[in-house]
């Protein structure tokens, strides 16, 4: 790297991926600066679910606390469910058509024990308005002077070495950086375009409508519910028909502030009409007099895109800039998060650490294909709410079919139990939006930093529901409660990983050449890597890390800073622990001969 560059690693975008990923360089020790066009946080409530998988590295990073303090409790969030209204005294008003619970917070579910065993952290729920705040101030008090708004990135060179960087601030100063690498996080209005990357997929589907408002509506909610699909079947249209989120500050049926989102066909002018959004929403609640103020409406158009590239030279494209999907599941800033991270902690092996430069290629070959899934998985969950709709009577173009199948639905007779009982299974198939506990858990690197140990991968629930704890290299460090032996100090096996950057050897009492190998590894290379042995500085609590381990006595497995697993001996050593300091080597391009693979 030249001496004469003004910053490692420049973050165009300080949304909650740039912001997120400015934390994780900062505690990474790699110089750099964000820039954002805006100069305010974010007025949308949009991107309010973290789902687990982003809470546990949140909270390796310690940036969970003060979203936590500020997110939505769990007993708010326990259901989801279809209704007809909130309001009104006719028959067909005030029911609720089904519900089920959601991300594993009904405490009495199968399901919820799951999400108890398989992670230290829950799921959280903060509208990005205030949400963002928090990791900007997070990301200012890590790097002072380094988060930069009211600044626009206007364009770009990449001169090989380098990348020049142009800004231009809001009171019109033109200034340019230099530096290693740029990363776009600019939710796709930029980078992306100038280096000639194409958004792969499906775009226009359909043109929704947010309508953030406050209103008191604590006579009538229910408070467990997470959201709830209002479904007005008697005017026979899907487009009569809404969800409604809470959005807080204060949580329950006391929520001060909500969003009500519509879908409209691209064609129907309707969806501008504004004026009209207020009475929709009295109408479709069947509370006439109530009190709205609207905050902010915003429209977005529902898309599943996919950027062909995530990396051109010296320049990277992160969260929005990368992938765009559907809201269901909640994948967005999720999903960008863990680019973040990905990035961050390998453009730091190469700037710190003098690991291979090559190892930056495996960001697109890590996170492209987990992009791809998830913009799927947001499509195929979006889409499977037309199931749910042709179940309860919402067919397009069959509007008085639909009044009669509405009015079917509630019957009181042995064929309305049977509809009623066929859409409860229909709107229960909609568990792959609200309960996806293998989407958000399962995701793995087949092809990346690892070494793979020629195991089979575990099972994969293709309804994404159940989550499948393995140490195989490529896939998320399973999640074990663990004892510190000299008191009575409780800690996840994933607070093992620093947060600084350094990888962890996980072994047992007798994995004692693996220890020394890898201090031998930390001395040559100065890489950092933690050591620990469980059942000699921590007791495995319920026998749980000695179900997952899939290991025997003397195994050890290589865990990298995001906490995914590098490389795997499934028993001891046969060579002194050579075979974990051959592979490292290779996972980093470090300068050793390699010798094997070191699995067996």
């Amino acid at each position: 790297m030249s001496e004469t560059l003004d910053f490692q690693v420049i973050i165009a975008g300080g949304g909650g991926c740039g912001l997120s990923m400015s934390s994780f360089l900062s505690d990474f020790g790699v110089k750099h600066v964000l820039f954002d066009r805006k100069t305010n946080a974010s007025a949308l409530p949009k991107a309010h679910y973290l789902n687990q998988r982003t809470m546990e590295t949140l909270r390796v990073h310690n940036l969970h606390e003060d979203i936590r303090k500020k997110s939505c409790p769990m007993r708010f969030m326990s259901q989801v469910a279809w209704a007809t209204s909130l309001g009104g005294k006719e028959r067909l008003d005030r029911k609720v058509i089904h519900k089920f619970s959601c991300f594993g917070n009904d405490n009495n579910s199968e399901k919820a024990q799951a999400y108890q065993r398989d992670g230290a952290e829950r799921s959280a729920n903060l509208p990005l308005c205030r949400m963002e705040p928090i990791l900007r101030q997070l990301a200012e008090k890590r790097n002072p002077g380094g988060i930069r708004f009211g600044h626009a990135v206007t364009d770009f060179e990449d001169n090989g070495d380098h990348v020049e960087v142009t800004i231009k601030a809001a009171s019109g100063e033109i200034s340019t950086y230099r530096t290693r690498y740029l990363v776009g996080a600019d939710g796709g209005r930029f980078i992306g375009p100038k280096l000639g990357v194409t958004m792969e997929g499906r775009t226009g589907i359909t043109d929704m409508v947010s309508v953030h408002f406050g209103a008191d509506l604590s006579q009538y909610w229910d408070e467990r519910f997470f959201a709830c699909h209002f479904i007005n079947g008697q005017c026979g249209t899907v487009f009569e028909s809404g969800a409604v989120v809470p959005m807080g500050p204060t949580w329950g049926r006391r929520s001060e502030e909500w969003v009500f989102h519509f879908g409209f066909a691209l064609d129907d002018e309707a969806r501008f009409q504004e004026d009209k959004l207020v009475p929709r929403i009295r109408d479709l609640l069947k509370i006439p007099e109530l009190e709205i103020k609207i905050h902010r409406v915003s429209h977005w158009i529902i898309e599943r895109v996919l950027a062909n590239k995530y990396r051109v030279g010296n320049v990277f494209l992160a969260g929005d800039a990368a992938h765009r999907r559907p809201p269901t599941t909640g994948l967005g800033l999720n999903t960008a998060i863990e680019d973040g991270l990905n990035l961050s902690w390998k453009l730091a092996m190469v700037l710190k650490h003098n690991a291979d430069s090559k190892i930056l290629n495996t960001y697109e070959t890590e996170r492209r294909p987990v992009g791809k899934r998830n913009c799927d998985w947001g499509l195929f969950t979006f889409e499977n709410s037309a199931v749910i709709n042709a179940a309860i009577g919402l067919v397009a173009g069959q509007t008085e079919n639909n009044k009669a199948r509405f009015e079917a639905l509630y019957e009181d007779s042995l064929t309305g139990r049977s509809i009623q009982a066929q859409v409860q299974r229909m709107i229960e198939s909609q568990c792959i939006e609200f309960g996806a506990h293998g989407i958000e858990l399962g995701f793995t690197y087949e092809d990346g930093l690892n070494v793979q140990d020629g195991t089979e991968p575990p099972e994969i629930d293709p309804l994404g529901q159940n989550y499948y704890p393995t140490t195989r290299p490529g896939h998320r460090l399973p999640h074990a409660w663990l004892r510190l032996n000299s008191n009575d100090n409780v800690i996840s096996t994933h607070d093992l990983v620093s947060s600084k950057c350094s990888f962890l050897l996980l072994t047992d009492e007798s994995g004692l050449d693996w220890i020394a190998s890898a201090k031998r590894l930390a001395l040559r290379h100065h890489i950092p890597i933690e050591t620990t042995q469980i059942g000699l500085h921590f007791w495995d609590m319920e026998d749980q890390w000695n179900k997952v381990k899939e290991m025997k006595e003397g195994g050890a497995i290589l865990v990298r800073p995001d906490n995914f697993i590098a490389w795997r001996s499934k028993g001891p050593s046969k060579a002194g622990g050579q075979e974990l300091e051959d592979s490292f080597a290779t996972i980093l391009g470090l300068s050793q001969h390699v010798v094997n693979g070191g699995a067996h």
